[in-house]
């Protein structure tokens, strides 16, 4: 949608397209076999699109060549399938120390039991970055526990 179209109101003949058409969207979502709850996230999108090509249909000489139900599918489709991609690229965080329904964490269930212990994969960083500083191909690094002095906390 463009600026022009976003701001103004519906006319009468866009408005009864978007009427009769409505049920389009039902089946655009059908056919992608969204499930319920994505359904009904997505449903704003999907009317959105038929708004969109309403407007459309009725302003450009091009698609009126093709029938309205047509046009608006094709709109509603890619409204729809737009957000979905969104959804699917956005990124997901997860707390490796955040604890689960059953009490365990998600360092419990990594499938490399090298990744168990936090100060292991500390360690592991380190060496990487002892590489790259230095030039070599290859160095160990240990790590010391650091105790505190009485009254303050460990480093």
């Amino acid at each position: 949608m463009n600026e022009k179209t976003m701001n103004r109101p519906l006319s009468e003949a866009e408005r009864a397209l978007v009427e009769r058409y409505h049920s389009l969207i039902y089946r655009v979502i059908g056919d992608l076999h969204l499930g319920a709850d994505a359904a009904a996230d997505l449903y704003g999108d999907a009317a959105l699109g038929l708004v969109f090509a309403a407007q459309q249909y009725l302003t450009e000489e091009r698609l009126q060549k093709y029938r309205f139900s047509d046009v608006a599918y094709s709109r509603i489709r890619n409204a729809l399938l737009r957000q979905r991609h969104k959804a699917r690229k956005a990124p997901v965080v997860l707390s490796l120390d955040a604890w689960q329904k059953d009490g365990s964490t998600l360092y419990d269930v990594l499938p490399d039991d090298r990744n168990a212990d936090p100060a292991e994969i500390v360690t592991r960083k380190e060496h990487k970055q002892v590489l790259r500083q230095h030039g070599v191909r290859s160095c160990k690094v240990y790590r010391f526990p650091v105790y505190a002095a009485p009254g303050k906390e460990a480093a």
